[in-house]
């Protein structure tokens, strides 16, 4: 039969220094992380308002590099894209210069999206346009609920239709945006501990953290913790 060895604590050599922890800093990207919540927010238009589990309206969701002005050419330049598509432009992106508002941004988000209906001229396909820049909009703003990355702002700003159509409906939609760049520090090898603060918290208050059976401390009491001063440079109180 195989025994386990007993645990037997290591006790570091006299005079070394015990390891530290180095902070691990972990950082955001607000314009990713913007354009990752339109993305989720853009895949919940269905095709068929009317079935939630239908394929999604738009086929194609990317970064625009360049696709949009290539497609609207006289010559499509990008025949393996799948329609409908959308494809997301920051414009006018710039930080705050306030010292007390480092790290905040604005920029103006277009979200350029391409129909492919033929008959977009017939009557009753012509207004299809204004139906879907409906449905991008209340997919955009119901994502506030849920999406922190749009909840600093995200407004409707401006609305735009194509001059010519090369078999194509291109248009966009602008909101202005407001970011903010933020960073966080996590540790590794960290080991929890519950901490009581008397006479605000004591052991009674989760005696299952009491594995050593402390009890309640009977110092400091909340008269010893507790106490009025009168600011700097004021008289006493009695005078």
């Amino acid at each position: 039969m195989i025994k386990q060895k007993p645990l037997v604590p290591r006790h570091d050599a006299p005079g070394t220094q015990p390891a530290e922890t180095q902070p691990e800093r972990v950082e955001a990207n607000a314009l990713t992380e913007m354009y990752l919540a339109v993305r989720r927010a853009l895949l919940t238009i269905r095709g068929r308002e009317d079935d939630p589990l239908s394929p999604p309206f738009f086929k194609t969701i990317a970064i625009d590099n360049g696709q949009f002005t290539r497609i609207v050419l006289e010559e499509n330049l990008e025949a393996e894209v799948a329609f409908p598509a959308v494809f997301v432009h920051y414009t006018n992106v710039r930080y705050l210069v306030q010292q007390q508002r480092i790290g905040e941004g604005r920029a103006t988000l277009r979200i350029r999206f391409i129909l492919h209906t033929l008959n977009n001229s017939d009557r009753e396909r012509e207004c299809d346009p204004f139906q879907v820049f409906q449905r991008v909009n209340r997919a955009i703003q119901d994502a506030k609920n849920y999406e922190p990355a749009l909840n600093e702002r995200c407004n409707l700003l401006y609305f735009d239709m194509p001059t010519s159509s090369n078999m194509l409906q291109a248009y966009w939609v602008d909101y202005e945006v407001w970011f903010r760049e933020t960073s966080a520090w996590k540790y590794r090898d960290w080991v929890p501990r519950y901490l009581v603060m008397p006479p605000f918290t004591d052991h009674s208050d989760a005696p299952e953290h009491d594995a050593q059976g402390h009890g309640d401390h009977r110092s400091p009491t909340d008269r010893e913790a507790i106490t009025v001063t009168a600011p700097s440079g004021a008289p006493p109180a009695d005078e």
